[in-house]
């Protein structure tokens, strides 16, 4: 029988790699709690907007499911517009 992890090299990472803590160190907190920000409402745009169209398509729930996707869809664009921001910045 085939063992699938016998092809991963399994390698124990004692440290990070080289310049990520100064890397870390150097990003102020604009920069942190946009990315806190902007992964979260992607996560939640995208979990609302699913959960819309299967409510939606699959049970007929349309006022629920609709308002899931419209609300997923503002998470999502808020996201895009946090990344254009800092992007700018």
């Amino acid at each position: 029988m085939f063992d699938p992890f016998s092809v991963v090299e399994t390698e124990a990472v004692t440290e990070p790699p080289e310049g990520l803590e100064d890397s870390i160190q150097r990003a102020d907190a604009a920069t942190f709690w946009g990315f806190l920000a902007a992964a979260g409402l992607a996560q939640a745009g995208l979990f609302a907007a699913s959960l819309g169209l299967m409510l939606a398509g699959f049970r007929g729930q349309g006022t629920l499911g609709g308002a899931l996707v419209g609300g997923g869809v503002v998470a999502l664009a808020l996201a895009g517009g946090i990344v254009r921001w800092h992007r700018r910045r």
